[in-house]
This record gives C-alpha cells, structure tokens and sequence, in this order.
C-alpha cells in the first residue's frame, strides 16, 4: 500500500466488482471485464489538489484482462451503463490496472448527447460524387456553449456554435446527430492538449438530406 493509492487492495472497497466493458477508442465492440472494482474519486483528496471532479472514479481491472495496454481516450461503460472515459492509466504490483476516469455527461455542466457521424463518398450514376454519413460513435457526451460566431460560416447565412465532445475523433469531414435529431456540420476540430478530454468543435445547423 502507497500514499498515492491508499486502496490498493480489493478489500479495501466497499462497492464490490463489477462487470464492466472496456472499449478502444469507445468504439464497440469491446471487451468484456468481469472483476473490475471502482471507486470514486473525492474532489478533496489531498493527493488530487487540482484537475479532478467529483465526476471522477477510479477502476481496478485485472491487467491480462485486455488485449494490449490500456491508455487515455479508452472508454469503459459499467454494469449500470454509465461512460467512464479513461484519463490515466498505470500498473500496480498487485497485477492490476488502475485506471483514473471521468464520466463527462455528468461532469458537463448542461450535457446532452449525439452521435457522431463521418462522411463517405461514392460514385453516382452519371459518375457524380455522391456523399453518404456513415455513424462513427454514438450517444457521445456533448455540451454546447452559449457563444457563437458573428461570421457566417463558408456555406453563408447559419452561426457557428462552439461544442465540446468527449471522444476521439478521426481526421475526416464529420457532423452531429443530436437526441433530438437536428443535424450539425463540424467546419473545424481542436484537438484537446491532453489526452482523454473533450475536443472542442466548431459547427453550424444544416439541412437534412435523405443520405
């Protein structure tokens, strides 16, 4: 036992184990986990001083239980089906995995949700470029910010919004889905400075197509 990880030991949680997937990217499919612990983090740990949330937890899992190391931006969903994005991750002696995570929909201060989705393009039939949206990632925390753009995006007319994502992006021509089903075009992706945190993207409204 250490004075960073005061709970090493699998007796030293109360809540029990769980089995929890384990996804690379938070893209499925993933990897099932029997045996993982969790414990959440307290916003006013001593060790912790800055840079954590009471949205935060902690996860012990089995270190052979995945195929590969674990790393930020990986995301694990609990047994209640809850979003852990993974933060930091290291070994223990003991032969498990401490995995320090976030649950961004919680820690959001007016989350929603949306499906992220990328762009394909085909040949139509008089040989014209055809674009279809193929779903990357779904139900991804997001969270709008009240601030827009004054400037009219390239496609003219519609604001820009600022929204942050929690999740992994590919370098491709992206859009969001919302629960509510209004469709968002991304013009720009800045990618976070640290690894598992929220990108931050820059879309306006479109029209829905039948693609």
């Amino acid at each position: 036992m250490n004075d960073l990880f005061p709970w090493d030991l699998p007796e030293d949680f109360a809540d029990g184990c769980q089995t929890v997937t384990y996804c690379r990217r938070g893209r499925p499919p993933g990897v099932t986990i029997a045996g993982a612990i969790f414990r959440p983090v307290s916003p006013t740990r001593m060790d912790r001083q800055t840079g954590w949330a009471a949205a935060d937890a902690v996860w012990h899992i089995p270190e052979g239980s995945l195929p590969g190391s674990a790393r930020p931006g990986d995301v694990l969903y609990d047994a209640a089906g809850r979003r852990w994005t993974v933060l930091v991750a290291s070994a223990t002696a003991t032969g498990r995995l401490i995995l320090w995570t976030r649950d961004w929909a919680a820690s959001f201060a007016a989350a929603q949700s949306a499906d992220i989705e990328v762009a394909e393009t085909t040949q139509g039939l008089d040989g014209e470029p055809v674009t279809h949206w193929r779903p990357w990632l779904t139900n991804v925390p997001i969270q709008f910010h009240s601030s827009r753009s004054q400037t009219p995006n390239v496609e003219g007319g519609t604001p820009t919004y600022r929204v942050l994502v929690a999740a992994e992006l590919p370098s491709r021509t992206l859009r969001l889905k919302t629960s509510a089903g209004v469709l968002y075009r991304v013009d720009r992706v800045e990618r976070p400075g640290l690894p598992g945190h929220p990108a931050v993207l820059f879309v306006h409204p479109v029209t829905p197509d039948v693609s």
